[in-house]
């Protein structure tokens, strides 16, 4: 199958081209996307939010995916900040 673009872009924790279609691929660009948020967003990313009753609106990733799943997102997260010389 022939695609109209490029699927492979270079992984800025590996400097080596990556498969866009690929899990190492979405989880780098999640933990991307995560750094450009506010520290209050990641927390709602990461633990969700609840409404002004108490009832849960937004489970977040903890909820979802599971506490192995959020470590794993911000030690990629960690990893990226090192690399960058930024630690926030």
């Amino acid at each position: 199958m022939t695609y109209s673009r490029d699927t492979t872009a270079i992984s800025e924790l590996t400097g080596q081209p990556v498969s866009t279609w690929s899990e190492e691929w979405r989880i780098e660009t999640e933990a991307r996307t995560l750094l450009k948020m506010s520290k209050q967003e990641r927390d709602v990313f990461f633990n969700g939010r609840k409404d002004e009753n108490g009832k849960t609106v937004d489970r977040g990733v903890i909820g979802i995916r599971g506490v192995k799943a959020a470590e794993e997102i911000r030690a990629i997260m960690e990893r990226l900040q090192a690399i960058r010389g930024n630690p926030r």
